[in-house]
């Protein structure tokens, strides 16, 4: 390569630079993280054969009957919305476009497709920060779903067939006494009052009992299934809530303080 002098360099002569180091590629997604830890994420990965591991959030999609599910619950708070949008752009970006991202966040109900994906959107009017507000959004491809929630969702989990509480066969729990009488025999899984308590209240169990997906359909309505549940807790609390009020205006106590709330 001919080497310019300096005059000619200042005369504005053209100079042959080498290229320095490596072309810019992109940073990996992992390394640019801006909210550690606000987001909390859990990726499986299902074999279509009735078995599901836990994976790394890479975002990939599955191949032949092998697919994968992201799920990224948005913390409750009294933040903006936008806020909420750079928490998904911070977890979901890339691969995911401005376009997704604005479609899983937004305010309202939504269904439509998006970038070839099908994408809906439910959501309930509230503040973000109430424990009566909802929002769950999620993106379907024919191997990959990205879920979003505001706040836990109870329930998403799974457990193999056989190894759930409510396949097990109940028992009471018995005194010392009557411990004592009792012949040698098999014997079921004691089931405490306040955990049937809870289940005639919830009609459902607490744990993640759900069966594995074999397919997409099969986790869309699973998804879709465990928020009309998450539905119907929050309105029977309420109702609890509701009846305990009425019943101190029942008694007279409380009623001055109930018309200064």
């Amino acid at each position: 390569m001919e080497l310019l002098s300096d005059d000619a360099a200042a005369e504005g002569g053209e100079v042959e630079r080498e290229p320095l180091g490596e072309p810019l590629v992109r940073e990996p997604r992992h390394c640019r993280t801006h909210f550690p830890g606000a987001v909390r994420q859990k990726a499986y990965l299902f074999d279509g054969l009735g078995n599901y591991f836990n994976k790394e959030w890479d975002l990939m999609e599955g191949s032949g009957r092998e697919f994968c599910w992201y799920h990224a619950e948005l913390p409750k708070g009294n933040h903006k919305l936008a806020l909420s949008a750079q928490y998904l752009i911070d977890v979901l970006c890339p691969p995911l476009k401005l376009q997704d991202i604005l479609t899983l966040v937004s305010n309202g109900p939504f269904c439509g497709h998006v970038d070839g994906a099908l994408v809906f959107r439910v959501n309930s009017s509230g503040p973000s920060a109430s424990n009566f507000t909802l929002r769950l959004a999620a993106r379907v491809t024919e191997n990959s779903v990205i879920t979003v929630s505001l706040g836990r969702v109870p329930r998403l989990g799974f457990s193999p067939t056989g190894q759930s509480l409510l396949s097990e066969i109940p028992s009471i729990e018995s005194t010392d006494l009557v411990r004592d009488e009792e012949k040698e025999g098999p014997s079921g899984i004691v089931i405490r009052e306040h955990v049937l308590e809870f289940l005639l209240t919830m009609n459902h169990s607490e744990e993640a009992d759900n069966p594995v997906p074999v397919r997409v359909s099969n986790l869309v309505v699973h998804i879709i299934d465990t928020h009309v549940d998450h539905v119907q807790d929050i309105v029977t609390k309420l109702e609890m809530e509701l009846d305990a009020v009425e019943l101190e205006l029942d008694k007279g106590n409380g009623f001055f303080p109930f018309l200064l709330l």
